[in-house]
């Protein structure tokens, strides 16, 4: 059974009206976001669709040893989805720190693919590549954080299992989530000369699996991070069932004289178990070498030219994403880009296929 339409519109209006009361006391923020899409589908067809999303932030600004956000993301059309993005308090003692709720974590080092994260996995799940980060994941959490000196500090962190209230709510059936689904782990961060070293341990409980990684980060003429990380299945009994991911990346930023820079990034994924050879299969495949370029040019600081791309070397296919973002006005931005997909049919990525080829044109306006 689904809720109705009408029972979550009043879920929104009442969550909205609940927050309100807190708007003299702590800052709030509004990011609209409206695009047109067109879109390739199968056969040459094509797609013209509206879509916009709403991000509403309210932040605690009275304490500076108590935080407490909580942010509403709401996907608009004809109809309307809503998911929390974030809601959690942090709390500063003495000698540690202490984050519960629906919050950011972020282990390991990479823009879009890093091997160190064990929680959310080595590649960017994202629908736009122009967003300024491609990694914003969060999970229902609770952290306890210890500072260690300049540069190092010793986390926990126990992950909580995915609660869905509107299916405990619908069905009377449905049952709340089991305590082994629980995943929990420990990190640590430190630095020896200018290497900052980051190594950590996660146990997935709904996975079953253990997650150790290293991951380091320095500078030497470029910025370079180099991450690792073991896959260990509880009842393994051969080596063979343990799944290594390395993943590097560089990165350099041009500064010119007229104000204008050059960024440069290059990252890559090698999963040594994986297929290096191209497979004939239109079946999703996971090839050993991934890699992602990417390229922004800022003539003027209200203007950035960016180019992104996903490539698979093996197979020869690749999806590019080149934009324009241009800040017109305070808080207001103009966005316009082109998503292609080069490959055949068998390949990870092809033009012949649903979303092969799409352009989105939007308003970016944050108040």
């Amino acid at each position: 059974m689904v809720v109705s339409k009408y029972k979550k519109i009043l879920y929104f209006y009442l969550l909205i009206f609940l927050l309100l009361p807190v708007y003299s006391e702590n800052s709030v923020s509004v990011k609209l976001n409206l695009n047109s899409i067109v879109t390739m589908l199968e056969d040459y067809d094509w797609s013209l669709s509206g879509l916009g999303s709403v991000r509403i932030t309210i932040k605690s600004e009275n304490n500076r040893n108590v935080k407490a956000k909580i942010s509403l993301d709401t996907y608009i059309s004809d109809s309307f989805l809503l998911d929390i993005h974030r809601a959690y308090i942090k709390v500063r003692f003495p000698v540690f720190r202490i984050t519960m709720g629906k919050s950011a974590i972020s282990w390991g080092e990479g823009f879009y693919y890093n091997a160190g994260d064990v929680i959310f996995g080595e590649t960017a799940v994202t629908t736009d590549m122009m967003e300024n980060e491609l990694r914003d994941n969060a999970a229902w959490l609770i952290s306890l954080y210890f500072p260690l000196g300049t540069y190092s500090f010793l986390e926990t962190v126990v992950l909580e299992p995915e609660l869905n209230l509107c299916e405990l709510i619908t069905d009377e059936n449905a049952a709340p989530p089991h305590i082994s689904d629980t995943s929990y782990g420990l990190r640590t961060n430190f630095k020896i000369v200018n290497v900052e070293f980051e190594t950590g341990y996660l146990f997935n409980g709904i996975e079953d699996n253990h997650n150790p990684y290293l991951s380091l980060q320095g500078h030497l003429l470029l910025g370079w991070y180099l991450a690792g990380s073991l896959m260990i299945p509880v009842e393994t009994e051969q080596i063979e069932d343990i799944e290594p991911k390395i993943s590097w990346g560089l990165f350099h930023l041009i500064s010119f004289e007229n104000d204008s820079s050059l960024t440069l990034r290059l990252e890559g994924l090698i999963k040594p178990d994986a297929f290096w050879e191209e497979q004939n299969s239109s079946e999703e495949t996971e090839y050993g070498l991934m890699l992602y370029p990417e390229v922004i040019w800022n003539p003027i600081d209200s203007v950035s030219v960016l180019f992104r791309s996903v490539v698979s070397p093996i197979d020869l296919s690749s999806l590019f994403s080149t934009g324009v973002d241009w800040n017109v006005y305070s808080g207001l931005n103009i966005i316009n880009y082109i998503s292609v997909q080069a490959g055949e049919e068998t390949d990870i990525f092809g033009f012949n296929r649903s979303g092969g080829f799409s352009f989105t044109s939007g308003l970016k306006y944050i108040y």
